[in-house]
């Protein structure tokens, strides 16, 4: 029999797959600090210093140079050594690993180190490729990303300014839907840092893990049943 089928309501709580994003220095990796649990982040874009001193994180450097088949190791020494044996895997920042990537296979080129169509279309395989294992680590899975802003008009006609995860237009759609939660990091008014998780015309935002719309900093990650008893802060800001 092909079909493995099982009740919806004996479905248990899994790990989840998040992705976070905001401008450079807004405080996208200090918020791993706030990570229940065991922590290793991938460091592609070296900002790992501003986690000096936690206990509970382990940082792994990815070569940033030679990408591409540093990453390949990477993904299958997660999968073959470590699976299980981190609450979270953070890579941090997957929109830095897209450029290294794509920048290791120019310099492999023929166009004095610009990347082909080809270099493209092998970084967007690789990329939602990786993700798809790491989905499967036994670990919650969180990308850090910087932001990009463009103008999106809606079917009606009207525009607006929205930001997005900056990452390739090709395949922002495909990494966003294996993600359970994609958060814009932001500052309300009172200076608390946390994330937009409600998608509107300005923002590109998603939780299908629960019914926030917003949440501290602190709490992207909820223990237990903290999920229906914890603290939730609106985040907006004035855009």
């Amino acid at each position: 029999m092909v079909l493995q089928i099982k009740k919806a309501t004996d479905i248990k709580a899994t790990k989840g797959t998040y992705l976070i994003y905001g401008p450079p220095g807004m405080g996208k990796t200090s918020s791993l600090k706030y990570l229940p649990g065991k922590t290793l982040v991938l460091d592609v874009d070296r900002t790992s210093k501003v986690l000096k001193g936690e206990k509970n994180i382990d940082i792994a450097e990815v070569d940033n140079i030679n990408t591409w088949e540093h990453w390949e190791r990477l993904i299958v020494d997660l999968f073959e050594n470590y699976k299980g044996k981190y609450n979270n895997i953070a890579v941090d920042n997957i929109s830095e690993l897209e450029r290294c990537l794509l920048s290791d296979l120019g310099s492999k080129g023929k166009n004095m180190g610009v990347p082909s169509q080809g270099n493209y279309q092998q970084m967007q395989f690789r990329l939602v490729n990786s993700l798809r294992y790491m989905k499967n680590l036994d670990a919650n899975i969180i990308m850090t990303a910087w932001e990009f802003t463009d103008l999106y008009t809606t079917a009606d006609g009207q525009q607006f300014n929205r930001s997005y995860p900056q990452l390739n237009g090709k395949i922002l759609n495909n990494v966003s839907g294996l993600c359970d939660m994609v958060g814009k990091l932001a500052i309300n008014k009172d200076g608390e840092r946390g994330f937009i998780l409600a998608p509107t015309n300005s923002y590109f935002a998603k939780n299908q893990l629960d019914d926030r719309k917003h949440c501290l900093q602190s709490e992207l990650i909820l223990e237990g049943d903290a999920v229906e008893t914890t603290k939730t802060v609106s985040v907006t800001t004035n855009k």
